[in-house]
């Protein structure tokens, strides 16, 4: 008892300050990180409606490139071996044509328009082909597309509350309607508050058809559903898109490390998707992330001797390659960090900034601190717990940046659909640095107003901050990062057991809850462990000091089981 006791008094005191190990990289990082340059970028990026391999996805790509230049990365093919900033621009042919919006409007027979490209900026479903100037059609309800076959769709315009995707498979490709009309925005989007939102969508690349989606907001739905009751069917569509070859663009930028190189730190952020926070802002806060470190590299504060490796592209799929394609390079990959949607006003769009862990038994029992996004997520398993101290090392030091700003920081059990999915399959540690909730999520609302330069810089500093530690790999490394796992494992086991002691009180299983308790005692026992992949300076001392700590929570799991019998 004693031994647990002392690890809790020792570990939760200041909980979330910056240790004495970690303060001067955040002092150092403070005052490096443009704020503004980041918003720049930002503000560069979201102009386009960014599909893989169009002109505003490339242009967005050479936009950061030419950004890590100004900054001292030098162009991998005329780097000299003594170079460490690089960087490369990788090209591969698309299998499939890329798509852009130019213009549209879609009106109601009386000429009333109810939407316009220009200000509604997802109307058109991406991939759908032009109407060669303005058309008029006739259209059919057909509200969720429950039982299309009750509806003549052929050669009309088919309306429904149902994703485009269906709707164009059934009413198109099956049926020989001659486009869609679609409705469907998410509760979160809050549709009847925000009623010219539109979410973005996409349908099938259909050459043979070419047809159309086009995609409305709660205003233009409630418009055409009068129109009907007024048995007035009558649209006139105008849609100009773009349709052609491409290749697709990633780039990828690395500060070498003195030591070793071949193991590293990546950072990843996504070019596609048409908005300023889902993820221009995530292209500009790691633009500037690696211009920072060019800075302090070049000014001679930091030397890692791990590489942080720089990745702009495909969501998941520039990733997933990176980490795929070379084995050996993937054995040296020792954590992955997914920057997505890091740059939000949250009293404009809702929410918080929230660290996506790993999974660990918060995506078991999902109760007390543990919370969902309205994203959503599912439970895991026990074989599907990944422990790593990466989880509660990054959420310690992005909770020290919350105190000393004054910045609300969060995180939530692991629900995936980023950057951070790759690295997991891969068996690497990942991590998500997001936003949620967003009322304007995918929506033609988000844009750059909705864009706040202070959380890009405290998403950067953050983020900069914790790489560079992991990649100087100082001599008291390890020691702090067994410290701030150690301190989480303590609060973590308290307030595990307060929760399971109201749970029986409550008359719920007490073996259940005595379960709970010990897997979270057993998962920290295995996260402790890992902090050996750091490769302590000083392995004898460290791995005393191991020895104690997890000798310490052993002590604390059957002190917290006594509780509960």
């Amino acid at each position: 008892m004693g031994a647990a006791l002392l690890l809790f008094l020792s570990c939760s005191a200041n909980a979330f300050q910056f240790k004495p190990f970690a303060q001067p990289y955040y002092d150092m990082v403070d005052a490096t990180f443009n704020q503004n340059e980041a918003f720049e970028t930002v503000a560069f990026v979201e102009k386009y409606f960014r599909v893989v391999g169009n002109e505003g996805f490339n242009k967005s790509i050479y936009y950061a490139a030419d950004k890590l230049k100004a900054a001292g990365f030098v162009l991998e093919e005329e780097a000299k071996p003594s170079d460490r900033l690089t960087y490369r621009i990788e090209k591969r042919t698309l299998d499939k044509p890329t798509w852009e919006p130019v213009s549209g409007s879609l009106k109601l027979g009386s000429d009333e328009e109810l939407l316009n490209l220009e200000t509604n900026r997802n109307m058109i479903a991406i991939n759908s082909f032009s109407t060669k100037g303005e058309q008029s059609f006739e259209f059919v309800n057909v509200y969720e597309g429950k039982d299309i076959d009750n509806y003549d769709v052929e050669g009309k315009v088919v309306v429904g509350n149902a994703s485009a995707r269906y709707l164009f498979s059934e009413c198109v490709q099956k049926r020989g309607a001659v486009g869609v009309i679609s409705y469907r925005m998410p509760d979160y989007n809050q549709p009847v508050k925000h009623q010219n939102s539109i979410s973005f969508s996409g349908i099938p690349l259909d050459e043979e058809k070419e047809s159309f989606a086009i995609l409305l907001s709660y205003d233009a739905y409630n418009k055409l559903l009068m129109a009907e009751f007024e048995e007035k069917f009558e649209l006139k569509i105008d849609l100009a898109t773009k349709v052609y070859k491409s290749e697709e663009l990633t780039l990828v930028a690395e500060l070498k490390g003195s030591k070793a190189p071949e193991e590293r730190f990546v950072f990843s952020a996504h070019v596609q998707e048409p908005g300023a926070n889902d993820n221009a802002s995530g292209v500009g806060a790691l633009t500037e992330i690696a211009a920072s470190s060019a800075r302090l590299l070049r000014s001679g504060q930091i030397d890692p001797e791990r590489t942080i490796t720089y990745l702009f592209g495909d969501e998941i799929v520039s990733t997933n390659r990176y980490v795929q394609e070379d084995p050996e390079r993937a054995k040296g990959i020792k954590w992955g960090m997914s920057l997505d949607m890091v740059g939000e006003d949250t009293e404009k769009t809702g929410g918080t900034f929230l660290i996506e862990k790993m999974p660990d038994p918060g995506a078991i029992w999902v109760r007390g601190v543990e919370k969902h996004s309205e994203w959503g997520g599912r439970p895991l398993t026990k074989e599907q717990l990944k422990p790593h101290y990466f989880n509660d090392l990054v959420i310690s030091q992005f909770k020290a940046i919350g105190s000393a700003r004054n910045w609300e920081v969060n995180f939530n059990p692991f629900e995936g659909g980023s950057d951070h999915v790759p690295f997991l399959r891969g068996n690497i540690p990942g991590l998500l640095l997001w936003h949620f909730t967003d009322v304007f999520y995918h929506t033609d609302r988000d844009r750059i107003d909705k864009v706040s330069p202070q959380t890009l810089d405290n998403v950067g500093t953050g983020a900069l901050m914790i790489a560079l530690m992991l990649t100087e790999n100082k001599e008291q490394l390890a020691d702090f990062v067994l410290l701030e796992a150690s301190t989480a494992a303590a609060i973590r086991m308290t307030n595990e057991l307060q929760l399971s002691k109201s749970a029986i009180s409550d008359g719920e299983d007490k073996e259940v809850q005595r379960d709970i308790v010990a897997t979270w005692a057993d998962y920290y026992m295995n996260v402790f462990e890992t902090t050996l992949d750091i490769d302590p300076k000083n392995k004898t001392a460290f791995q005393k000091n191991l020895q104690e700590t997890k000798d310490a929570m052993i002590t604390l799991k059957n002190m917290s089981l006594g509780q509960l019998n």
